[in-house]
């Protein structure tokens, strides 16, 4: 590791002062997303600090999803790979709480951001994206006789396009939203129709992402919002809300 941290010189705020070291390692990206930290005993002497000030900062950057603890051969004190999304995403639930925010807050909500993603995607989209986009469209149509990955390709395929829009923003909004979405409707048991109309939609957008046609991509997106709130208007709320 080409990271380096600096003594603390003072046990006063020391706990504050590790986490800001850390933070800052990471944000400047001299600690990448995926990289595992040096062990708890190293980081005590590099710190010249104790081990209980030490696992108190690690465990105040796991709080606030910077870290994560893997256990095991190979395990250790890792970077985040998705920082954002995954805080986004808790934040939010704790709003939906607080304010009792409604599904239809939530697919209101969708029908702003997804279209613009789609718009972006067919403009900034690379060969690559496409591939990507693709592929999980055809992940999804396998997982159709299991409820659990057909949800998780479902998901894979709105990360993809908004991978695809090349903008950091929109893609960390559009995973908490999903993630937000499938927190509501994760008891649904879809029939076959609804799941192929889904797939349908998904392949209209991916053609006019890969076409280009911004104005085209923009307007399936928002076919197919319209149609997932027609599907979901057929289940009965204490159904959706499971």
């Amino acid at each position: 590791m080409d990271y380096l941290f600096k003594p603390i010189s003072d046990e006063k705020q020391a706990h504050e002062k590790i986490v800001a070291q850390i933070k800052r390692a990471i944000f400047e990206r001299q600690i990448p997303p995926g990289q595992k930290l040096q062990s708890e005993r190293e980081l005590t002497e590099i710190f010249n600090t104790s081990r209980v000030t030490v696992r108190s900062a690690i465990l105040t950057l796991k709080n606030d999803g910077l870290l994560y603890v893997k256990k095991g051969t190979g395990g250790g004190t890792f970077v985040t790979k998705d920082i954002a999304g995954t805080k986004i995403s808790e934040l939010l639930h704790d709003i939906i709480q607080w304010k009792n925010i409604s599904i239809e807050h939530v697919i209101d909500v969708r029908g702003i951001i997804e279209p613009s993603i789609a718009y972006y995607a067919a403009k900034n989209r690379t060969d690559e994206d496409i591939e990507k986009i693709w592929t999980s469209i055809a992940d999804l149509e396998r997982s159709f006789n299991q409820k659990e990955t057909f949800q998780s390709q479902d998901e894979h395929f709105h990360k993809a396009l908004a991978d695809a829009a090349h903008n950091p923003l929109l893609s960390v909004f559009q995973a908490s939203l999903i993630d937000l979405l499938f927190k509501f409707i994760s008891s649904i048991k879809w029939h076959d129709e609804e799941k192929e109309s889904m797939s349908l939609y998904h392949k209209k957008i991916a053609r006019k992402v890969e076409e280009q046609d911004t104005s085209g991509a923009r307007k399936m997106m928002v076919e197919h919002l319209v149609d997932m709130r027609q599907m979901l208007a057929r289940y009965p709320l204490e159904d959706v809300l499971k």
